[in-house]
């Protein structure tokens, strides 16, 4: 089908005995939809970016910083020549941390930090580790070794790091999530500086989003939450939305449906008990909202999946077309 074949599950070539990847893009390269069990960090040194993760739109001025979460199906636009550096690495083993599959819950499809509303302490912490991690990935490899192409990727994705080197990034890469995840209010919903309401309210909300995180499952309503919260029903909703940049019921959808496609990476499980494990009512309502949010049924996300190789007529990932899936 056309529609199975729009996008494909990457198979991420990670440095050899490593779940990491990390190279700098100057190329003026649009990238297809994809999606990766990998976590994704793009930093736009130079010009500006455009992606698109679960149909929502991060333009990325120069300087910002881009979190994409496991498992989201994202597409990347160039708009201009310009350095990128992009991290990837392999959080599943992971996951029994409970409070890091709840940051990635609450910063699902991406988090955007950007370099002119981040508070320059946070975000020199955000660069800082950035740097770091690219001085333990490439150690002395001179500049051209460190760009996405054909020599320079083949050379640093095969070369080992220093011992416990992957240590060392795995430690900077959850120094960085915590520190995101602490700092939510200042990344979603917009310019919270100029919104006194929103501040003097953001404790509870954040707590509103953390419970949500633990609960999304369960049969949840605005009226039980903004109850939960201490606020009247309206009133909830409208502060709600300033918050988090979407209605209640779409980011509860939202976190539902980052659930599922967890799950569909799981062929054991039918996709009738996904629809009430995720929290929706009926195997009907889990498939519009499915497809609506990501643009695909739950079986074509499925086969999506069981796909082992990107895109081969996109050149950036035709070397992985044939390589051995991971």
């Amino acid at each position: 089908m056309k529609r199975q074949m729009a996008s494909a599950r990457e198979s991420v070539q990670h440095k050899k005995n490593t779940s990491l990847r990390m190279y700098i893009n100057k190329e003026h390269t649009n990238y297809p939809p994809h999606w990766h069990t990998d976590v994704e960090i793009i930093c736009a040194k130079e010009g500006d970016y455009k992606v698109i993760c679960a149909n929502q739109t991060y333009n990325l001025e120069e300087g910002d910083i881009l979190l994409i979460c496991p498992a989201v199906i994202h597409e990347i636009f160039s708009t201009c020549i310009g350095e990128r550096v992009y991290i990837q690495a392999d959080f599943s083993r992971l996951t029994l941390l409970k409070e890091l599959e709840k940051a990635f819950r609450l910063m699902s499809p991406a988090l955007h930090i950007q370099a002119r509303t981040c508070p320059p302490n946070i975000y020199k912490k955000f660069c800082n580790w950035i740097d770091e991690i690219k001085e333990i990935y490439f150690g002395s490899a001179p500049p051209v070794e460190m760009c996405e192409g054909t020599t320079g990727h083949s050379l640093m994705s095969f070369t080992e790091l220093e011992p416990f080197g992957e240590l060392e990034i795995y430690s900077i890469l959850m120094q960085f999530t915590a520190l995101a995840g602490k700092n939510l209010s200042l990344f979603q919903g917009g310019d919270h500086s100029s919104e006194d309401a929103v501040l003097k309210n953001s404790i509870s909300l954040s707590s509103v989003c953390a419970y949500l995180s633990e609960h999304f499952t369960e049969d949840i309503s605005l009226e039980s939450i903004a109850d939960y919260a201490g606020f009247s029903k309206y009133h909830f909703a409208r502060i709600f939305h300033d918050y988090a940049g979407t209605t209640f019921y779409q980011f509860l959808q939202q976190k539902r449906i980052g659930y599922a496609q967890m799950l569909l990476s799981n062929p054991e499980v039918s996709i009738t008990d996904i629809a009430y494990q995720s929290g929706f009512a009926s195997s009907p309502a889990f498939a519009r909202a499915f497809r609506k949010s990501t643009g695909y049924t739950p079986s074509e996300f499925r086969m999506l999946n069981e796909l082992r190789h990107p895109l081969p007529e996109n050149e950036h990932f035709a070397d992985l077309a044939s390589g051995t899936p991971s």
